[in-house]
This record gives C-alpha cells, structure tokens and sequence, in this order.
C-alpha cells in the first residue's frame, strides 16, 4: 500500500493526496460494497474532486497516519480523514439549511435576508438572541461564537456556486470594548459571529520566486550598494568566462537537444505557464530539457509537460541544507534583476557548472538577468536564444545597460509583441535576430463562458503591478450602478491584506472576492462573463489570450505593452485610457448593462484566440530554430516530465 504524504484542500472543490510513491491510480472503495472509484495519478499527486464523489464511505488503498481535508460543494460534505493508519474518504448529505439572501454590516449590527425568523445560539451553551426582524445587533451578544438559525434550520449560503467562502469572504469587524466582532462562513458555509479577542490576519502572502516584486529603491542602496553590486557581478562573471574558456562560438554540431532556463519550475507564474507549453511542442522534435535555478516548492504548481524532463540546479526546499554558500548573495545573477534576492553564491556555483558542462544545442532563457548572463558564458557551439517576457521599460537601469552591452552575444532574441521588438532591435542592433513570437495560450478546462453571467473576472499576482487596487475602485462605483454582480480577482501576493482592506472600506466584502491562487482558471473564467486586465504595465497579458478562449469579452487598460496588440477595441472588448478608474468603471457599466454585446465580443474573442494556440505559436519557435540551423533530435523523448 502506498503512503500518503499530505492530505490537502486545492481550489475549495478538491482534495489533494500527495503520495510518497508514484502508482499510475489510487482506488476508493465504496465500504458498503456499492463501487469503487479510480482516480489518476500525475506527478506523485491524486487530485479528487468532491463533485464525483457519491454518498457513502470510501477506503482509499493508501496509508495514511493523518488526514484532515473538508470540502463542500452545495449540499454534500466531502471529508478525508485517517481511520486505522489508512485514508478514508467520506460523502454525506449535509442537513437542510434555510438558504441565506444576502448579508450586510450596518453600523453594529448584522442584517441578515432569509425566510423564517432569525435567531443567535451561543455555541456550546444554551443561550439565545432573537432577531425576528433579521436584524441582529452585536450588543446583544456575549463573549463567544454565535451560530444564526432560521426556523429552526442553520442559516447557510451553498446555492449560490460559490464553495469555500471562508476563505474567501471576509466581513468588516467591530470593536467592542475589548472584543472584536465579526461575522464569519464556517467550514460548511454557514453563517456565524465570533465575538472575542482580536484575531491577527494574514495581510500578504508569498508564492515563488518567479514573480517577485522589485527591490526598493532606498538612497543608500540605490546609490551605493546597488553599485557596489554590480561592479561585483561584472568582475565575478567577466572571471568565470576565462575561467570556462568562453570565446568566439566555434562550429558545434546543434545537436545537443533544447535546455530552456527558468527560475523557478514548480511556481506559480505567466512565464512558468507558458514555458511548459512552448517545451511540450519542441518535445515532440526535440530532446527537452528545462532546468529550474532554484525549487522552492515540495510539488509544481502546474503539471510538467508530457516528453520534457525537468531538473532543478539550487533544492531550496525547506529542510535542504545550504551551509554557508546559501547565506552569501550572489555574484553571477545581475543585483538588478527582480530575483536577485532568491539566489546565492550557492545557485552560482550550481549555475557555472551547468554551463561548464553544457555542449552543444540550444539555451534558451527566460529573464533578462539570465540572458546577459548565457550571452557571455554559454560554450561555443551552443545556440542562445533569450526571452523577454516583460517590456523594456520595465527593467531597472544597470540591468538595462547589461542587457545593451551583451544582449548582441545572443544568436537570437524572442519578444513578446512589435513595439519591444523594435525597441531591442534599436539596442542591440542587426547582429542579433529579434522575433516576435507570443506566448501560446494553454489548454484549459471548463466550458465556455456564459453571457449571462453577472460575474467579473480578473486574475494576476497580487503586486502594484496588476493594479488590483485600480479595478476595486472601479467596480465600487460600477456595483453601486448595477448592483448585484460580483468580482473574483485569482491570485496571490503581498498586496493581498491592503486590498482586503479596500474592499471592507469600499463595502464590498460580499461583491469583491480575493479568490486565491488556482489550477483550475479555465473553469474559474467560465464562471464569468466579462475578464478585466487592470494592469500598470504588461509585458504580454497572456492571461488576456487565456479569457478570450473561453469566450470572455475583455475590458483592459491600454498600459504598455501587450493589450492593444491582443484586444480588437469595440470588436472583443474595450480598451481604457491607462489608469484611467472612472473611464473603467463607465466602461464595466456599459457592459455590465448589455448582454448582447457581451455575446457579440464574446465570440469575436473566441476566433481572435485562435492565433495564440499552442500550435500555430509553436509552428513559430520550429521555424526560429530551423533558420538558425537546430536539427531535430534523432531520438525524441516520449515519456512524461519527470523532475530531480
């Protein structure tokens, strides 16, 4: 029997099961004898979804000392618990709630909308409050965690799609003396109040390096140590090329497969996204290969593509041991780029010798830190392709200077739209090839959007960046206007506990949702009916591509660059004046209000999609590397992505 080496709760309809081993399928076995189920396994992780579930108890064949995860999707409770050092799986009905209308804080009360007289018990005692005219006012209310009740049934809200509010609803507190009250969804989403001591919530979170927010630019580290560091790094690298004998690019043969550089494999990120789309297509005529700096994370994010292996060079899982290298800061990677931070003497010296021992074939990297770093040290005979997957404007100015001086060693440069390939062609010259070549968009579950749908969709790291901050002030005063939709923003980041904070000032903590980071964003996208890219600045916006293709008209600020080469303005969706918010919240108004509009952007979007596919992208990347004389591999893998 396999052992199960975590028990989690992905997306708020599933359950994870990470094993130790890697069978090809877990079963579960219904206790009664009624069936079994077979669930796949992929990359040592079972996904189950509580929706295939039936009722009854299931015994998992895998071991399992502790189990713990809770989902609920509408009426049903889905619940994995260990029982005798084996996993169990239970599905039970849930019992009959009277189903809440709607909620609001006023003042310092609690106004609930549900059928039936409203009534507060006091969890574990045998205390009442009676709110018949379901206004229920927090000074009646003692120490302790208050449940909500309606004609004797729980007060839940589960109909409305919307599984595991707690996680995402968060309703404003009240101070009361020393208390703090606030209304909360438990587990099961039903409604209640916890009265007691303030509680500490999280106000950020981080997850990977591979979007991580730019250093600050502080005047002694601007102007002193910022210098000082990259003096260093030019003296380090311009040693580490004598030392590998980096000179003029001889004649190698082409033939040593495809190594694509990436920061970090297992994260959560556009580029990681559409890395692991471009490597499946040059897999299926190439040896693939791509090589992660640094791993952070126990499983990936998203599931490696079939045919490529992926390696890791710096294991910085918790637990690993780094000794005194891993303290030190690194000398290879440029101190301006945003993952300067990530690395340490310990990634460089795992990154030279990976170059030292790199022959033949393609490089391709993926940040520009990384390319004026494989500009100046990948071996002759080995063809360097960088990747520029932000516009260049965005990057700090010793990087940017870096980027002139070296980016012209490349044999060829990929940006993602015209203007930045005009503006690299201006730097570097026509010594280097510069092509545009967008990202693919990936295959996504779920089905296509629906028009009708009152439900806003946006989806991005949660940094200043994205400019969520922007599109709440918008949607406050587009929902007062047209109230009743909602907004889902996906993602994670340190912005989250300020812009939890602006949506209980604006009052739209039932409206404005902070949904989380998911893998299910084709699904999540069919919940809605408009997609919403608010961002500063872009270097792309392939989650642009990604709503289009299930049939989401797009509202965009026209911020440089990428979204007016993608959005069709008046034809499948609305460009805005960049951060324009009153313009936004006009134009979400004016969609919000027309359906047949939507339907018509819609499937204007869905045919403009069609250009980003995985295959006509990946036609582009065969033609770049036939034309700079990359064979295809005489034996092509075939087996899934493995990692090490």
């Amino acid at each position: 029997m396999v052992k199960a080496r975590r028990v989690a709760v992905v997306d708020r309809r599933r359950l994870s099961v990470l094993l130790a081993d890697a069978p090809s399928e877990i079963v579960l076995r219904r206790r009664d004898g009624g069936g079994e189920l077979r669930v796949p396994v992929r990359d040592g992780e079972a996904i189950l979804d509580a929706a295939d579930v039936p009722l009854g108890v299931w015994e998992v064949d895998v071991a399992a000392r502790r189990a713990n995860g809770l989902v609920v999707v509408g009426d049903v409770r889905v619940r994995a618990r260990s029982e005798d050092g084996r996993l169990v799986v239970e599905a039970a009905a849930l019992p009959p709630h009277a189903e809440l209308r709607g909620v609001r804080v006023e003042g310092e009360a609690l106004v609930v909308d549900v059928d039936g007289s409203l009534t507060a018990r006091r969890r574990g005692g045998a205390d009442e409050v009676p709110a018949p005219d379901g206004r229920l006012p927090y000074a009646a209310l003692g120490e302790g965690v208050w449940d909500l009740y309606a004609g004797g049934l729980r007060v839940g809200r589960r109909h409305d799609g919307l599984p595991g509010k707690r996680d995402v609803v968060v309703f404003p507190a009240r101070r009361r003396g020393g208390l703090e009250v606030r209304p909360y969804y438990t587990l099961e989403d039903n409604l209640s109040v916890r009265v007691g001591p303030p509680e500490e919530r999280p106000g950020g979170d981080g997850d990977g390096p591979e979007l991580a927010e730019p250093r600050t630019r502080g005047s002694l580290r601007r102007y002193v140590l910022a210098p000082l560091a990259i003096g260093v790094h030019r003296a380090a690298v311009a040693l580490l090329r004598r030392v590998l004998h980096v000179r003029a690019r001889g004649d190698g043969d082409g033939d040593g497969g495809v190594r694509i550089l990436l920061m970090h494999a297992w994260g959560l990120g556009g580029t990681i996204r559409t890395t692991f789309n471009v490597a499946g297509h040059l897999a299926e005529r190439h040896d693939v290969e791509i090589v992660s700096v640094v791993r952070r994370r126990e499983r990936p994010f998203f599931a490696f593509s079939e045919g490529v292996a992926v390696t890791a060079l710096d294991d910085q899982r918790r637990g690993r041991r780094g000794g005194l290298l891993r303290r030190l800061p690194s000398v290879l990677v440029h101190p301006d780029d945003h993952v300067y931070a990530l690395c340490s003497l310990r990634t460089d010296l795992a990154l030279a010798r990976w170059l030292r021992a790199t022959r033949g074939g393609v490089v391709v990297s993926t940040r520009a830190g990384f390319n004026e770093l494989v500009a100046q040290l990948a071996a002759p005979g080995v063809v360097t392709i960088g990747q520029e997957h932000m516009n260049i404007h965005s990057h700090l100015p010793g990087l940017t200077r870096a980027m002139a001086r070296h980016y012209p060693r490349l044999d060829a440069l990929t940006t993602l739209n015209d203007e930045d390939r005009r503006d690299y062609e201006a730097m570097i010259g026509p010594g280097t090839r510069v092509e545009r070549i967008p990202n693919a968009v990936p295959p996504l579950g779920g089905a296509q959007a629906d028009p009708d749908a009152e439900v806003i969709v946006a989806a991005g790291r949660l940094t200043r960046q994205k400019g969520f901050d922007l599109l709440i002030a918008a949607f406050a005063r587009a929902a007062r206007e047209q109230p009743g939709w909602q907004l889902r923003i996906f993602g994670s980041g340190p912005e989250r506990g300020a812009l939890q904070r602006q949506i209980l000032d604006e009052g739209l903590y039932g409206d404005a949702l902070l949904m989380g980071p998911t893998r299910l964003l084709g699904e999540e996208l069919a919940e809605g009916s408009i997609f919403v890219l608010s961002s500063r600045f872009e270097g792309f916006g392939m989650v642009i591509v990604e709503a289009m293709s299930k049939g989401l008209p797009v509202v965009s600020f026209d911020c440089p660059r990428g979204p007016a080469e993608i959005v069709g303005d008046g034809v499948d969706g609305v460009l805005v004046p960049p951060e324009d918010v009153d313009a936004l919240a006009r134009t979400l108004v004016g969609l919000m209000r027309d359906p047949e509009r939507r339907r018509r952007y819609a499937d204007a979007a869905l045919a403009a999609a069609a250009a980003y596919e995985a295959d006509v992208v990946g036609r582009r990347w065969d033609a770049l590397l036939d034309e700079l004389g990359v064979a295809p591999a005489r034996f092509q893998g075939v087996n899934e992505g493995s990692s090490r």
